[in-house]
């Protein structure tokens, strides 16, 4: 699917799979810094329109084959909301939203002033954002800390195969996976990072009382689970600390266990949807 280009907004492509029969609500994933709808395609999509959910992922403007690569560098985080809100426009009803890490604070900006039937936060940017994270990283791990601010504005292609698997995986990757995936990763909008940082944090609210589920990594070299829990916290969100799991969580050795606790979660929803409404209105969680 390929969102053509206005006056105003750039072109946006949206991958798809879909279902062979659909049994769920629709998911539209929202990739975090570096990345592009790719990164989802690669497990996350397949296994859950094998379960029945229509899955969608969208490539920020900038980003993989979306349009405004050339306006990188001034992208915010409102642009970037904006993005996810053309895409939902485009599919036939609301879809779960699913972000990691910088998708993960589009999101928590995107349902500030709209309404989904649920959404998950993988790995997400925190609520109080990215400052309190790389304050404790500079403290404890200097070197490394320096190697990461390295991946954040030039993408993981620029740096050794061994850095990028400690940033971004756990357990053993063989050296062309990690290779073969940090090919495909890409700059980062500094407007976007700054506005991670301090410029365009969320309000720390839930307004429309949407179920939320945040998902920490207990290898996760970016936001450790506290922040996460705080964040989980701040919405009124479930909260689940994923065991030997690091921040890229959808690519990770470990991802069918944090796949399984989002099936598990969305099945949880399903069950609790009040009689005669059909799947992807409104959900009631007991948390």
């Amino acid at each position: 699917m390929k969102l053509p280009r206005s006056s105003n907004h750039p072109s946006l492509d949206i991958i798809e799979i879909q279902p062979a029969q659909k049994k769920h609500a629709p998911l539209l994933f929202i990739h975090g810094a570096n990345m592009s709808a790719w990164c989802w395609n690669e497990q996350f999509m397949p296994f859950f329109a094998n379960l029945g959910h229509p899955c969608y992922a969208l490539s920020l403007r900038g980003h993989g084959n979306s349009g405004g690569h050339q306006q990188l560098a001034t992208n915010s985080i409102a642009d970037y909301v904006t993005d996810v809100q053309r895409a939902v426009e485009q599919l036939e009803e609301p879809p779960i939203l699913i972000g990691h890490s910088l998708g993960g604070l589009v999101v928590q900006k995107y349902i500030e002033h709209n309404v989904v039937p649920a959404c998950v936060l993988l790995a997400s940017v925190p609520a109080d954002g990215m400052l309190p994270s790389l304050m404790d990283l500079a403290m404890y791990n200097p070197s490394f800390y320096t190697q990461l601010n390295l991946i954040q504005l030039l993408g993981t292609w620029s740096t050794a195969v061994d850095v990028a698997r400690k940033a971004i995986f756990s357990g053993h990757v063989e050296d062309e996976v990690v290779i073969r995936y940090c090919a495909q990763m890409q700059p980062e909008s500094p407007k976007a990072l700054l506005d991670a940082l301090w410029l365009g944090l969320p309000c720390k609210q839930n307004p429309f009382k949407i179920p939320m589920l945040a998902l920490s990594a207990d290898e996760d070299t970016f936001f450790r689970p506290e922040h996460i829990k705080e964040t989980a916290k701040a919405y009124g969100a479930d909260y689940v600390n994923m065991k030997e799991t690091s921040h890229a969580m959808m690519l990770d050795s470990h991802w069918q266990q944090s796949a399984d606790t989002i099936k598990n979660w969305l099945h949880q929803l399903q069950l609790e949807t009040t009689p005669g409404q059909a799947p992807g209105t409104t959900y009631m969680v007991h948390h």
